[in-house]
């Protein structure tokens, strides 16, 4: 046996015992993908259906999403542990406090104004000694609000540097809804989108009823925002995490005195900061502990892992946690400091013997809505150096994390690590696993990986989404993996898996209605010729009642340039002019299993008559090889195989449905499903029953 792998299955041996220590289901073998979305597809109102989001949260290892009832937590989480019993389920609580809170415990500004006259309820026009200090906008217009004596007020805008015009109605809880006087204190509380109203965490917080802030925060998460009883969910999670609040933006008022607390506690507004921000992280420390003490006081046989999403770096709370997410790769951290972060938190989980959670989540920004999806690198950059430090790993598209996408390595199975990441004089990054090896590019610039750097003989992935990096060839000669810096904050790399032995992952190729909703990277979306229209359905309580088209979102989302979110294309019957084109992009001849998708058109399956007879068939290379109809009237929200055909690389195969049916025709979904290169389908019908026996009561 060769040297370096009698190093490795060394290295192998020590590092097993880590890995064996913690449950199979929390330890899965790498690479480990996660998500984070901020849509759920699910809410209070029901507003639009989900579609198939369910099927597309399902596939991970790891899945964050909203607790509470009101966000459909647990019937979502029920749902999710049917699909898929291994995966871990983080529920997203809360980490500050919205208007219905008690208004003692809230961080203010300095600021006080104080009324002018008295006011009444309902009243519009406010008139104080001054506005000046008070949130004008500086965090988004929707988020100017005023308290005075604990009643709470959306600020509509400021008129004036002695008025400000408050919102109305009768029924309007943010409207006046009780008489001040003339001389009554106005408070200008601290609230940003993402955490909501910040918690007043200090010595001076107030009480109410025996309790403090980062008290009662922790009993309304773990007791009634997310009802911990049920069981359901593997561990916590706060998104939009604080744990330093902005030195530069905003004054502060900890102590309620109407000082600014960055000239009362220091000589310089840095130093001031540094202490507040100690300060303030002592009392959150707090908050993270009632929450973990309840936790485990409600389901001591639960993981009760615990995370936070902290944007980017976080060198706090290592002992107490599981990890922590990061948002947007490189969004708000720097590579360098990122590394280093991940490496610490990697080293004291496993020296505490604790199930790692560690989180990169990788999106792709509204600027690339027309070829974002598509781009390799940028994924095989985040996940590698998700890899090099035992992280989960996502990609998303949008600004907010709205729609999911899934490639060929995130199917892979690399096994377990054997050490520590290694670096090459060239600045590559090197890490061995038990089936293979990932290397990645975080230098800066293109850089030569040789087959001579690597300890062993290893074959590059054969996959059908990028077959010009992942070929299937042995690596025998040299790569190159792409770098740049376009900017300080825009680091752009490479990476690669390489295994041990020939590997082959196709990961399902989904054609569907738009670019990124929901169709697989690497391919195009439905290519539709006649009067096509988009089409979304309405939401219901409840799940089986919803419209189970094939969309990740149908709400009809416009945020920039992105206006994808629709459920799926109809048209009227007709004389067969009205085409719909589903041409897959094949990386990796072969067989594949084609099926189709639909859901009813409509809000409910008696709405209208979809089409029993909707003509389709199935061409490879200018050959038709298959036709037949669809009854697009029943087998509602799954797939339906339509048959086996031998699809060769490149976009001349396709499936093609027409409007020549006798009821109104969809085009959702089509998946084209890789069975290998000598896969034989069963052409075969079957023989029918003999010698039946019929049985009369």
């Amino acid at each position: 046996m060769a040297k370096w792998r009698v190093l490795i299955l060394l290295l192998f041996s020590v590092s097993f015992n880590l890995w064996a220590q913690i449950p199979e289901r929390l330890n899965p073998p790498f690479p480990r993908t996660a998500v984070y979305c901020t849509y759920q597809g699910y809410d209070a109102n029901n507003t639009y259906s989900m579609g198939s989001r369910l099927h597309r949260l399902a596939q991970y290892d790891m899945a964050c999403i909203y607790g509470s009832e009101d966000d459909g937590g647990p019937l979502l989480a029920q749902k999710l542990r049917d699909m898929n019993p291994d995966q871990i389920l983080i529920a997203m609580g809360l980490n500050g406090f919205w208007f219905s809170d008690p208004t003692p415990y809230y961080l203010y500004r300095s600021y006080r104004g104080y009324l002018k006259e008295s006011i009444e309820p309902n009243e519009r026009l406010i008139h104080v000694t001054s506005t000046v200090g008070m949130d004008k906008g500086l965090y988004g217009p929707g988020l100017l609000y005023a308290v005075i004596n604990g009643d709470v007020i959306k600020v509509e805008y400021i008129a004036s540097d002695t008025t400000f015009v408050a919102r109305t109605g009768e029924d309007d809880f943010y409207s006046v809804s009780a008489s001040h006087a003339a001389g009554d204190s106005i408070l200008s509380p601290m609230r940003l989108s993402g955490p909501g109203i910040f918690a007043n965490m200090s010595q001076w917080s107030a009480q109410v009823d025996g309790l403090y802030p980062w008290e009662y925060l922790a009993q309304k998460n773990i007791n009634r925002k997310v009802d911990w009883t049920l069981g359901l969910f593997d561990g916590f999670f706060h998104d939009a995490f604080y744990h330093t609040l902005y030195l530069d933006r905003h004054t502060m008022d900890l102590n309620l005195n109407g000082i600014d607390d960055y000239e009362e506690f220091g000589s310089t507004r840095h130093a001031a900061g540094l202490w507040i921000n100690n300060h303030y992280r002592q009392y959150l420390g707090q908050f993270i502990e009632n929450e973990q003490t309840l936790m485990e006081q409600t389901q001591p046989n639960l993981p009760n892992l615990f995370s936070v999403n902290a944007g980017g770096t976080l060198e706090y709370f290592r002992d107490m946690m599981n990890g922590h997410c990061y948002e947007g790769f490189l969004r708000w951290a720097n590579y360098e400091y990122l590394k280093d972060d991940c490496m610490d938190w990697m080293k004291i989980l496993e020296q505490n013997g604790k199930p790692n959670i560690m989180f990169i989540e990788d999106y792709i920004p509204e600027k690339w809505t027309d070829n974002g999806k598509d781009r390799f690198t940028k994924m095989r950059f985040g996940l590698t150096t998700a890899l090099m430090y035992s992280c989960y790993y996502g990609m998303v598209f949008g600004d907010w994390y709205y729609i999911m996408f899934w490639y060929d390595e995130f199917e892979t199975d690399l096994g377990y690590p054997t050490g520590d990441p290694q670096t090459l004089p060239n600045g590559l990054m090197v890490r061995y696993f038990d089936k293979g090896v990932a290397v990645c590019n975080g230098t800066g610039a293109s850089q030569t990986l040789n087959a001579s750097d690597l300890n062993g003989t290893f074959y590059r992935l054969k996959g059908g989404q990028d077959p010009v990096m992942n070929n299937g060839e042995l690596f025998t000669g040299s790569l190159e993996l792409n770098g740049n810096v376009f900017t300080n904050n825009d680091l752009r790399g490479d990476g690669v898996l390489m295994f041990y032995e020939p590997t082959t992952v196709v990961s399902d190729i989904i054609v569907d209605n738009f670019y990124n909703n929901d169709t697989s990277p690497g391919s195009k979306p439905v290519e539709l010729v006649g009067g096509w229209s988009r089409q979304v359905s309405r939401g219901d309580p409840i799940l089986a009642n919803q419209n189970p088209y094939w969309s990740q979102r149908g709400d009809k989302l416009q945020a920039g340039d992105f206006d994808e979110a629709w459920g799926y294309h109809a048209i009227a019957p007709g004389d067969g002019s009205s085409t719909a084109t589903y041409r897959p992009t094949i990386g990796v001849a072969g067989w594949y299993e084609i099926s189709e998708w639909h859901g009813w058109h409509g809000d409910y399956p008696t709405t209208s008559n979809e089409g029993t007879n909707v003509p389709f068939k199935i061409v490879t290379n200018d050959t038709v090889k298959i036709r037949g109809s669809i009854n697009q009237n029943i087998n509602y929200g799954q797939w339906n195989r339509l048959g086996y055909a031998y699809l060769t690389v490149g976009e001349t195969c396709y499936v093609q449905l027409s409007n020549n049916a006798d009821g109104v025709i969809i085009a959702d979904a089509m998946r084209f499903r890789y069975m290998g290169e000598d896969f034989e389908p069963d052409t075969i019908p079957p023989a029918p029953p003999e010698n039946v026996q019929v049985i009369q009561n």
